[in-house]
């Protein structure tokens, strides 16, 4: 099978569509026109287990403590407010590091967390 697109890297999640010139309407890449930067969203962390919050505290943080968002050149990750990483977010979030360049930044509240049987941590964030 075959895939489709403009064979541009604005196919991709995470880069800026571009207007498209000429007399017909519509946005390069099938960007739909909603900006996913200033959208609420609510994610499972990854890796919290291997994280250093819980390296360091052999624990999770607290449903209601509050967590940020960094990009550490590798991966998205929610930190503490100590700058901690809590753990990674999916990679279905890596459009987020075009928002936090673009100046965005995020606050967000653990919804639930367990330190066992496996580390888990559920996280609510909104724009700021």
């Amino acid at each position: 099978m075959g895939s489709s697109g403009s064979g541009h890297f604005s196919d991709y999640p995470g880069t800026k569509a571009k207007k498209v010139v000429g007399d017909g309407t519509g946005i390069e890449g099938g960007a739909s026109g909603v900006d996913r930067c200033k959208q609420a969203f609510h994610t499972v962390l990854e890796d919290v287990g291997n994280s250093d919050f819980y390296s360091r505290f052999r624990n999770v943080p607290a449903v209601g403590d509050q967590l940020g968002i960094v990009f550490d050149k590798k991966r998205v990750f929610a930190v503490d407010v100590q700058g901690v990483k809590v753990g990674a977010l999916p990679t279905s979030f890596n459009y987020l590091v075009a928002c936090l360049e673009d100046g965005v930044t995020y606050v967000g509240l653990v919804s639930f967390s367990a330190a066992s049987p496996v580390p888990t941590v559920n996280a609510d964030f909104v724009p700021r």
